[in-house]
């Protein structure tokens, strides 16, 4: 009676089993999907927009280069028109 049963699982399972691994996988993207070679060799390395920088970092590093333009800029501008220093004048008390 056990073996009875374990026969009926198996085959139970061997229903549901059977028809999805002779499915597989398929693909509706077009020719630009993981297995269509001709896209990779095209463009092996889609994310990249240097040889060591995705879009990503290249904005990142535009924008961190603007930054330190602007206080660089205003640095300058401090020191060429003497905003960064105390003054020199006389303030009227004789030494």
């Amino acid at each position: 009676m056990k073996t009875h049963r374990n026969t009926r699982r198996l085959t139970v399972a061997a229903l549901f089993v059977l028809p999805a691994t002779l499915i597989g996988c398929t693909s509706s993207n077009g020719p630009h999907h993981a297995g269509d070679i001709d896209s990779i060799r095209w463009d092996p390395s889609p994310a990249m927009h240097t040889t060591a920088q995705r879009a990503h970092d290249r904005y990142n590093s535009h924008a961190r280069m603007k930054d330190t333009n602007l206080r660089a800029l205003t640095e300058d501008f401090d020191h060429a028109f003497f905003l960064d220093r105390p003054t020199r004048l006389y303030h009227g008390v004789k030494p």
